[in-house]
């Protein structure tokens, strides 16, 4: 593809995903959630919504930071 731009920043694009979590999922939705945990590449069980907050992405005030597998 474009070798001048390198390699994708990993932290960036997690970022980027949480954003647009924050934008768009609806917190209650578990399979929105499965594929936000997907995105962020995180095992199953591991909370995105905390993954999202700890890369300082607030996810709403209303968030749950637990979902039920």
């Amino acid at each position: 593809m474009t070798s001048a731009c390198g390699r994708p920043d990993g932290q960036a694009l997690k970022k980027l995903a949480c954003e647009q979590m924050v934008n768009n999922i609806d917190l209650q939705s578990v399979s929105q959630l499965d594929a936000l945990r997907k995105a962020l590449g995180l095992a199953p069980g591991v909370d995105p919504i905390g993954a999202c907050r700890s890369l300082g992405i607030e996810a709403g005030a209303g968030a749950s930071s637990q979902t039920s597998n």
